[in-house]
């Protein structure tokens, strides 16, 4: 029999992505999800699952304390955390968590999370290096300002007449860098190429509404902008989202 799993997270898109991961790995049963901390409390109680993934950044709460109410409860599931934010992941190990998966994680990822959860082992050392990484400091113009972003302030980047601008919530700041080297810079961080001319940080996102010739039409939270994608970016999307 498999174990039973829990997921936890808020990101309709990245729900459904680990979901389809899990199927595609095999060997854990997805018997509930959730979308809020008070939700997820209620499942833990009710399906008593054996491994829990679990958001950091929920609506009501966070998964860190999710994490400590189950425990305190003397439930004591293999609890995996996936988030787009790095630091928690002490805390999170301080409370035992088998894996920490950094967004977008990749199925060889998820595949090593769940080999710990069936063999009970930790791997300390990757968490050491994780903590140690740092995210790039894009620097950006505002009138006589300048603005020191980090990967979370930037919903997309766009290339249009060989300028390239990121979107704030600040607004449209210009940048002296080409897109190429901001994708590799901001790829460990969530942003996909959904177009020749725009990277998109997939942790901004809202929903993707289909288009006319099998595109996607982005809608972000937050902010009224809309991008559509090329067919290419948008099948190249499909893909890594597994939709």
């Amino acid at each position: 029999m498999k174990p039973r799993a829990l997921i936890v997270e808020d990101e309709p898109i990245a729900l459904q992505r680990l979901k389809r991961m899990l199927q595609e790995d095999g060997r854990l049963e997805v018997v509930a999800e959730a979308c809020t901390y008070e939700e997820g409390l209620k499942l833990v109680e009710e399906t008593n699952p054996q491994v829990i993934f679990l958001d950091v950044r929920l609506p009501d709460g966070t998964g860190i304390d999710l994490a400590k109410d189950i425990i305190s409860s003397g439930l004591k599931p293999y609890i995996i955390f996936t988030t787009a934010y790095g630091e928690y992941a002490l805390e999170a190990f301080r409370l035992s968590a088998v894996d920490y998966l950094l967004k977008p994680f990749s199925q060889e990822e998820l595949k090593k999370a769940v080999d710990r959860v069936l063999e009970k082992e930790y791997n300390l050392p990757q968490v050491i290096e994780f903590l140690r990484a740092e995210k790039p400091i894009i620097p950006a113009r505002l009138g006589n300002k300048v603005l020191l972003l980090s990967p979370d302030d930037i919903y997309y980047v766009q290339a249009e007449v060989g300028e390239v601008s990121v979107r704030t919530r600040e607004g449209t700041l210009p940048l002296s860098k080409k897109l190429y080297e901001l994708e590799e810079a901001l790829r460990p961080y969530n942003f996909f190429r959904v177009h020749r001319s725009y990277l998109v940080n997939l942790n901004k996102v809202r929903e993707l509404r289909s288009a006319e010739q099998s595109k996607y039409v982005i809608h972000f939270k937050d902010i009224s902008d809309t991008l559509k994608t090329s067919r290419e970016g948008a099948k190249n999307l499909r893909d890594y989202l597994k939709l």
